[in-house]
C-alpha cells in the first residue's frame, strides 16, 4: 500500500425497493451501529499494539484490519479467505467508507505482525465488549425457563467420496 487505508463509516441513508446494488450484507448496517455506540473503533485506534507500521502513512489501520476480521465472521465467514472476499461487495465497502478490504495476505501478516500484546489487546476489547453488551441487556432475554443457559454449536460435517 502507498497510501493510508482508514475506516471512514459514511451516513446511510435506507431505502426499500428493487436494485441491482444489493448486497448480502445488509444486516451488517446494525453491526456496525453496535460496535460505532460500543466504541470499537476508538478502542482499536488507540491500542498501539494493535497497530505494528513503522510508517503510519502507508498499509491499512489497524481498525481495517479489525472490521475485516468482525464483518467477515459475523457474516457466516470462517477463515482469513472469507474476509478477504468483503472486498467484492461495494454496497458494504461504501459503509465502512473503504476503497478496499485487506487481501487474506495482509490479514495474515497483521495478525503475526501484532504479536501476542496485539492478541492480548484483542482479547482484552473483546472481553470489554462482552461486558458492555451484557450490562445493557435485559435479564430475561438471557433466561430460558427462568435459568441462564450458554451453547456452542461444536458440530463437525466430515463428506468424503465422489
Amino acid at each position: 500500500m502507498s497510501r493510508q487505508d482508514s475506516l471512514r463509516p459514511s451516513r446511510c441513508v435506507i431505502g426499500f425497493r428493487p436494485s441491482s446494488q444489493a448486497t448480502a450484507h445488509g444486516g451488517q448496517l446494525a453491526v456496525a451501529a453496535l460496535l460505532t455506540q460500543f466504541g470499537l473503533w476508538k478502542r482499536v485506534r488507540e491500542t498501539p499494539a494493535l497497530d505494528p507500521r513503522t510508517d503510519r502513512s502507508k498499509g491499512f489501520d489497524a481498525e481495517v484490519y479489525v472490521a475485516t476480521f468482525v464483518f467477515a465472521f459475523t457474516s457466516g465467514g470462517v477463515t482469513i479467505a472469507d474476509g478477504e472476499r468483503l472486498d467484492e461487495d461495494d454496497s458494504l465497502k461504501r459503509l465502512l467508507g473503504v476503497k478496499k478490504i485487506p487481501d487474506q495476505s495482509a490479514l495474515g501478516e497483521w495478525l503475526r505482525a501484532i504479536g501476542e500484546s496485539g492478541r492480548e489487546a484483542l482479547r482484552r476489547i473483546t472481553r470489554e465488549f462482552v461486558a458492555w453488551t451484557s450490562a445493557r441487556v435485559k435479564r430475561e432475554r438471557l433466561l430460558v425457563s427462568g435459568r441462564l443457559e450458554c451453547f456452542f454449536d461444536d458440530t463437525q460435517i466430515e463428506v468424503s467420496g465422489p
